[in-house]
């Protein structure tokens, strides 16, 4: 990366990057409650209330509305209804403490590596049925007006607003969600779409969906379902890369059908549901309506998205006003990282969400330097990360004599006291955050509930984390894990060679990459042969599926809802630590007879390869545990059985190893960009990395709006 001195970073001397970084850490964390951060001239900048958190009560509607300039004009020649015509009868209304009533107009313009990105949907929260508040720790209503559930939540009914309407002003109903259910879901032609977890009970049975009017829903499970409004609070669930970000749950069915067999019998292809998931996707499509803030207007692959004002957006401001207060929001598509923070620091760019950006701690400085000249400020917002970066060894790897290795917990507790994590941390984080064995993140109810839930959390962030180099080669040697050869590394019992490649997505950021030489140089320390091993991105994720890789390293654990994303604690998907056990899990449901047919074949020959866990072996515990917290209905019960799980991960584990729990996250804002909260208006400081919790969508940037709209018009 160059500064904006032109000067490479990498010419600074190691301690002085460093000192320099925790002074700007220090700067940045220590102005948030100024309108100007670091002592700098200049308009306020995000917002300068002290107000703090979100109201979780719904909010009464005021009596009348307001609408944005350019749409009274529209109204005016009869091109639109009145705002009254155009807004559900009961609007929701943003709770958040810390927005101030805005101003009309303006364009925000960002940067995104892709223009089909999944993160751009991230910041519109309108297709969701509930939302979550105060970072988690509440859920309020959203397209959903209220809802119950009977004494063992086993039924649950939702009642949405009335008079909602799609961003073309046609009527939005239940048929749009039944269309989704009934001709997506349920339809066998439609390769690829499963019932989602949403809709599932804790035996993993489907729901019965029904809606008995335009405005009900209700799902009826065979047993309970206590966390259903955990589950549709979570995700944008909208259209993605791959699939959707979380379940969509509606679909226009007026504008739908058109594109599906069953309604037009023109339609013969049979792999027609392809075209049907292009048209029904408002990020790519500007005829697909949507229930966000704001529509698509424009697409163009490669160089830009641009999203305007949706007129009939059911959310209004606590004067009535509705929302959004930006006239447009912008992309621009940067595909190289070092570019986009080039723009950064050019001050091309009027707001930036950490979070979707590789971004890391040592560019704070370059963007510090760089406020007084671009205008643009540097915020953090706490990660609530439960790792940093990350590093888990595949537990079901192809090799017998490493995957037992590999599943005995002595050996990877051994490499977790091998870490030297303080060290990682001044290096990569500068000094913030808390080392961590790697935990789920702090920020979840399951840590905070109570006292005991905050012990809970240090008695598993501390269980492996002390740097401990005689302690990890005392382990190893107990292992039998010895230099059998004289070479001065360590084989397997058996004298056979003993690797640990370090796998990673070759585009993996600078992070993730630093973080890999520390763990290389702090296993080669103890004797363990590590390697280097930048793999191609684009078929990363299948080959960890199939088992082939032996770690990941270059993500990390952003979210605490066990039982809603359960797959970093309990193997239950292909994604995490133990691939073909999570596999094996998928199958049990989806397609039981393969179980039965591929018994007798080699676990990785099998077609999609899988393994069951033995009777009682952590796995299987670990299963258990999630199948009876999934029917709980009392809510500390279940926490209670998810601190069972994290026994499991404290006394066989670590099956993943952090670095740094909670570091901060950049935020950039412009001068005279209004209500982008701070640090300290949020509940639990901010919650940036988790996709479950969608961030920023979660705090509603339709709010935003400049101090002088004129100034920002494109």
């Amino acid at each position: 990366m160059v500064n904006s001195d032109g000067v490479s970073r990498r010419g600074f001397l190691y301690g002085s990057a460093v000192a320099a970084g925790s002074l700007m850490l220090a700067a940045c964390s220590g102005n948030e409650g100024t309108g100007s951060p670091g002592g700098n001239a200049g308009k306020a900048t995000g917002t300068a209330s002290t107000a703090k958190g979100s109201v979780a009560k719904p909010i009464t509607p005021p009596a009348s509305f307001q609408e944005a300039p350019s749409l009274s004009a529209l109204v005016k020649s009869g091109e639109l209804p009145a705002v009254d015509k155009r807004l559900p009868a009961s609007p929701y209304v943003i709770p958040h403490r810390w927005v101030e009533s805005g101003k009309y107009g303006g364009r925000l313009g960002m940067v995104m590596a892709e223009s089909y990105s999944s993160a751009i949907k991230e910041y519109m929260y309108g297709n969701s049925f509930l939302r979550y508040l105060n970072d988690g720790l509440d859920i309020g209503p959203g397209l959903v007006e209220s809802w119950e559930s009977n004494a063992d939540a086993t039924e649950w009914t939702f009642h949405f607003r009335k008079g909602l309407k799609w961003s073309d002003g046609q009527p939005w109903s239940t048929a749009d969600i039944m269309y989704w259910w009934d001709d997506m879901v349920q339809n066998d032609a439609y390769v690829g779409l499963n019932p989602p977890d949403d809709v599932r009970s804790g035996r993993d049975t489907v729901a019965k969906v029904t809606a008995p009017d335009e405005t009900t829903l209700t799902l009826t499970f065979d047993a309970p379902a206590p966390i259903t409004p955990e589950r549709l609070a979570a995700w944008v669930n909208s259209a993605a890369q791959e699939g959707s970000v979380g379940p969509l749950w509606m679909m226009p069915k007026h504008y739908m059908t058109q594109f599906h067999p069953k309604y037009n019998k023109q339609i013969t292809k049979k792999d027609w549901y392809l075209e049907h998931d292009n048209k029904g996707d408002f990020g790519r499509n500007t005829a697909c309506p949507t229930m966000t803030g704001w529509k698509l207007k424009s697409y163009s692959e490669g160089r830009s998205v641009l999203l305007e004002r949706n007129p009939y957006y059911y959310v209004v401001d606590k004067e009535g006003k509705q929302l959004p207060y930006l006239d447009e929001v912008q992309f621009n598509i940067v595909v190289d990282d070092q570019v986009q923070k080039l723009q950064m620091l050019e001050g091309k760019v009027d707001y930036v969400h950490g979070g979707h950006h590789n971004l890391v701690l040592s560019d704070i400085s370059g963007f510090k330097q760089a406020e007084s000249r671009t205008g643009v400020r540097v915020f953090l917002w706490d990660s609530g990360s439960g790792t940093g970066s990350i590093c888990f060894l595949n537990y079901d790897y192809p090799e017998p004599k490493m995957r037992a290795m590999i599943r005995e917990p002595k050996f990877r507790q051994a490499l977790s006291h091998a870490i030297n994590r303080p060290d990682a941390r001044k290096a990569i984080y500068f000094e913030t955050g808390e080392a961590t064995t790697g935990t789920l993140s702090p920020k979840g109810s399951m840590f905070t509930i109570n006292d005991e839930a905050k012990k809970k959390y240090v008695e598993w962030r501390d269980a492996y984390v002390k740097y401990d180099v005689a302690k990890a080669k005392s382990m190893l040697d107990e292992l039998g894990v010895v230099d059998k050869n004289g070479d001065g590394m360590r084989e397997l019992p058996d004298g056979s060679k003993l690797e640990i490649f370090l796998d990673y997505p070759a585009d993996a950021s600078q992070e993730h990459v630093q973080k890999n030489n520390h763990l290389k140089r702090d296993w080669e320390a103890v004797g363990i042969t590590a390697k280097i091993n930048p793999v191609p991105p684009e078929g990363f994720g299948d080959r960890w599926g199939r088992g082939e890789l032996m770690t990941t390293t270059a993500w990390e654990v952003g979210d605490n809802s066990p039982l809603v994303y359960p797959g970093w604690v309990i193997p239950v998907e292909t994604a995490h630590w133990a691939p073909l056990h999570g596999q094996a899990y998928q199958l049990q449901t989806g397609d039981p007879n393969k179980l039965k047919q591929q018994l007798n074949v080699s676990p990785w020959k099998r077609t999609p390869p899988w393994v069951l866990p033995e009777k009682d072996d952590p796995i299987d515990q670990l299963w258990k545990l999630y199948a009876q917290a999934r029917v709980e209905p009392d809510n500390m019960k279940r926490i209670e059985l998810m601190w069972q799980v994290q026994k499991i991960h404290i006394d066989h584990g670590p099956f993943f190893y952090g670095i740094v729990a909670d570091y901060p996250r950049i935020v950039l804002v412009r001068d005279g960009l209004k209500n982008v909260p701070r640090r300290e208006n949020l509940a639990l400081g901010g919650w940036v990395n988790p996709w479950i919790l969608p961030s920023p969508a979660v705090y509603d940037p339709e709010t935003y709006f400049w101090d002088n709209p004129d100034e920002h018009t494109g």
